[in-house]
C-alpha cells in the first residue's frame, strides 16, 4: 500500500521587506490615501489658525486702555523696570569701580511712621552699577550682593549670573568690582578682596565715553498671596494694606526698603576733585494703576531713598527694581488657547489612526503582515507625531502675527505686552511649542486608542488628561492648582505663554491669568512622558493581547 506525499504550496512571489522603513512606508500610505483623515489634518491645522484669531478679535483690550503701568523701554526694545536709588560719578573711559558691601537688611515700610519686621525680600540689591546715563531703560552691568540669591552680575536687564553664593553679614561681607575697558565690562566678587574670581564680561555695543559709575540699593515691591503677610500698626488696622489687582483681588502688592551699608569704596577713572552724588534714577513701575484708596486699604507709596557717608562707609536706602518688566496679565497666552479646537481634532484623529482598525477587524491583517506589534504601533505614532508637528507648525505661524496685530491694534499697548516676531526667540517657541503640544498629544491620544480599541473613550481620555487640568487650574486655590498643572499633560500649554517670566522678578505665577509654575520646555517634558508611559503600556498590551 502506497501513500501520496502532499507537497506543500510555496508561493513564486518573493516575499515583501518587513524592515521597519518599509513598514512606516506602509503607514503613512494607509494615512494618506484616506481622504477623511487628510481632510481632518487640514480642518486641524484651519482650526488652530482660526480660532486663535477670532478669540484676539473679540479679546477687548480696550478695558485696559490707560490702566497700563508707565514704562522705561529697554536697549532691546523691551519693557523694563529701571527704579533704584544711586550714588553715583562720572567715568570717562577706561577705569574700574571697587566696594564692599558690609551689611544689607531689608523691611516693609508702611505709612504713619509703622513698620512691618525686618523680612528678606530675595531680590533686593545692593552693590555697584557702570550705566550709559541715567536716562530709564538705558544700558547698564552691576554687580551685586542680594540676600537669598547671593552675588549676582545683571545686565540688559535680563541677563543673570550667579557669583559667590551667602547672604551678606558683618561676618560675611562682599567685595565687588567692575572693570571697563573700552566697551567690554568685567564683572568680579570676593570674599576677602584679595582673592578676586571672575564672574563674567559683558561687551555693550555704543558704549558712550563718559558713563556714570557708583553704588546702588534698590528693593522690589513683594508680591504675595492676600493674607500671607501679617499686618501690624495701626496703619493696618481695619484691613490688609497694599495694592490689590483688579481681576486677581487674592494678590497684595507690598512695597519694600533695603538698607546697605559699602566701605573700601574707591573709583578709579573719574574726574579729580568729584564728589559722590545721590538720587532716585528712574520712575516707580506700575503706581497706582488698578489701586483706589479706601478706609482700611490705601496706595501704596514707594518710601524715599537717600545716603550718608560717614568717614569711608555710605549708608543708602532705596526701593524698585532693575529688571524686565512682568506683568500678571497675558492676553497673548490667553488667545492662544484659541489652539484647543485643533487639538481636539489631532486628539480624534490620533485615536482613530488604530481604532478604526480595531473597529474593521484590520488590525489582524496588519499584524499578519508585520507581526512585531511593537514597530507597528511605533511606526503609526512617527507618522502621526510627524503629520501633526507640520499641521500645527502651519497653524501656528499663520495665527502668531495676526493675533498680536488684533490685540495690539484693540488697545493691548505693545510696550508691556511685546510683539514677538516669528524669528524671535520667544516667537519661535510659541510656533514650535504649539506644534510639539499637538503632535505629542496625537500620540498620546494614539496610545489610548491602542489600549482602549474605541474611539469614543480613547478621546475622552486624553481630553480628561489635557483640558481637565486647565478648568481645574482657574478654579482651584493657588497650591493645589499649581501641583495640577506640574503633574498633568497640561503642563506643557506653559509653552503658549506670550509674557515669559525671570526668575530674578519677584512675582506670584497664578494659573487663573494663564502662568505655568514649570518653565514651557519643562513643562512639554512632563507631557512628552506621558505620551511615552502610554505608549509603552500599549506596545506591552499589543504583545499580550489577541487583535
Amino acid at each position: 500500500m502506497s501513500t501520496d506525499t502532499v507537497t506543500p504550496y510555496r508561493s513564486g512571489q518573493q516575499p515583501g521587506p518587513d524592515d521597519f522603513p518599509h513598514l512606516l512606508r506602509a503607514e503613512w500610505t494607509k494615512f494618506r490615501t484616506v481622504r477623511g483623515w487628510v481632510i481632518a489634518m487640514a480642518a486641524a491645522a484651519l482650526l488652530t489658525a482660526v480660532a486663535v484669531v477670532a478669540l484676539a478679535g473679540v479679546s477687548n483690550g480696550s478695558q485696559n486702555a490707560g490702566a497700563n503701568p508707565t514704562v522705561a523701554i529697554g536697549p532691546g526694545g523691551e519693557a523694563v523696570t529701571d527704579d533704584f536709588y544711586f550714588v553715583r560719578q562720572s567715568l570717562d573711559g577706561n577705569g574700574s569701580i571697587t566696594a564692599r558691601v558690609a551689611s544689607l537688611d531689608t523691611e516693609l515700610p508702611m505709612g504713619g511712621g509703622s513698620a512691618f519686621p525686618h523680612i528678606a525680600v530675595p531680590w533686593a540689591k545692593a552693590g555697584i552699577i557702570i550705566k550709559a546715563g541715567t536716562r530709564p531703560g538705558s544700558a547698564y552691568v552691576a554687580v551685586m550682593a542680594t540676600p537669598a540669591r547671593g552675588v549676582r552680575m545683571q545686565y540688559g536687564y535680563t541677563h543673570d549670573t550667579a557669583g559667590l553664593p551667602g547672604a551678606v553679614s558683618a561676618a560675611s561681607p562682599r567685595w565687588l568690582r567692575l572693570t571697563r575697558s573700552g566697551d567690554t565690562i568685567t564683572g568680579y566678587d570676593s570674599a576677602d578682596g584679595r582673592h578676586w574670581a571672575e564672574i563674567g564680561t559683558v561687551s555693550l555695543a555704543g558704549l558712550p565715553s563718559t558713563v556714570q559709575a557708583g553704588l546702588f540699593v534698590t528693593s522690589p515691591r513683594l508680591l504675595v498671596p492676600n493674607n500671607s503677610v501679617s499686618c501690624r500698626g495701626a496703619a493696618c488696622s481695619a484691613g490688609t494694606p497694599g495694592q490689590s489687582f483688579a481681576g486677581n483681588s487674592s494678590l497684595v502688592s507690598y512695597d519694600t526698603q533695603a538698607t546697605a551699608a559699602f566701605d573700601h569704596v574707591s573709583l578709579r577713572g573719574g574726574r579729580p576733585g568729584s564728589a559722590w552724588r545721590g538720587g532716585q534714577i528712574g520712575f516707580p513701575t506700575g503706581i497706582p494703576f488698578f489701586c483706589t484708596p479706601s478706609p482700611g486699604h490705601f496706595c501704596p507709596r514707594t518710601p524715599a531713598g537717600g545716603f550718608t557717608k560717614s568717614g569711608g562707609t555710605f549708608t543708602l536706602a532705596g526701593s524698585g527694581d532693575i529688571a524686565p518688566y512682568v506683568t500678571d496679565v497675558d492676553p497673548l497666552g490667553t488667545v492662544l488657547k484659541g489652539s484647543l479646537a485643533g487639538l481636539l481634532a489631532v486628539i480624534a484623529l490620533g485615536a482613530l489612526f488604530i481604532t478604526a482598525e480595531y473597529r474593521r477587524g484590520l488590525i489582524r491583517t496588519t499584524f499578519a503582515a508585520s507581526p512585531q506589534r511593537g514597530r507597528v504601533l511605533a511606526a503609526k505614532a512617527i507618522v502621526t507625531g510627524l503629520v501633526t508637528f507640520a499641521a500645527g507648525l502651519a497653524g501656528a505661524a499663520v495665527a502668531l502675527p495676526i493675533a498680536e496685530n488684533k490685540l495690539h491694534s484693540g488697545g493691548w499697548a505693545s510696550s508691556v505686552y511685546p510683539v514677538w516676531s516669528l524669528t524671535s526667540g520667544h516667537g519661535l517657541q510659541i510656533v514650535v511649542g504649539t506644534a510639539g503640544l499637538l503632535a505629542v498629544a496625537a500620540i498620546l491620544a494614539l496610545s489610548a486608542g491602542a489600549v482602549l480599541r474605541r474611539s469614543a473613550g480613547a478621546i475622552a481620555a486624553v481630553v480628561v488628561l489635557l483640558i481637565v487640568p486647565l478648568i481645574l487650574g482657574a478654579i482651584l486655590p493657588q497650591g493645589p492648582a499649581d501641583w495640577v498643572l506640574r503633574l498633568t499633560p497640561a503642563a506643557a500649554f506653559g509653552l503658549q505663554q506670550g509674557t515669559p517670566h525671570y526668575s530674578q522678578v519677584t512675582s506670584v505665577c497664578q494659573p487663573i491669568n494663564g502662568c505655568f509654575p514649570l518653565a514651557p520646555w519643562e513643562g512639554f517634558a512632563v507631557l512628552c512622558v506621558w505620551a511615552a508611559a502610554a505608549l509603552g503600556i500599549a506596545m506591552f498590551l499589543l504583545r499580550r493581547r489577541d487583535a
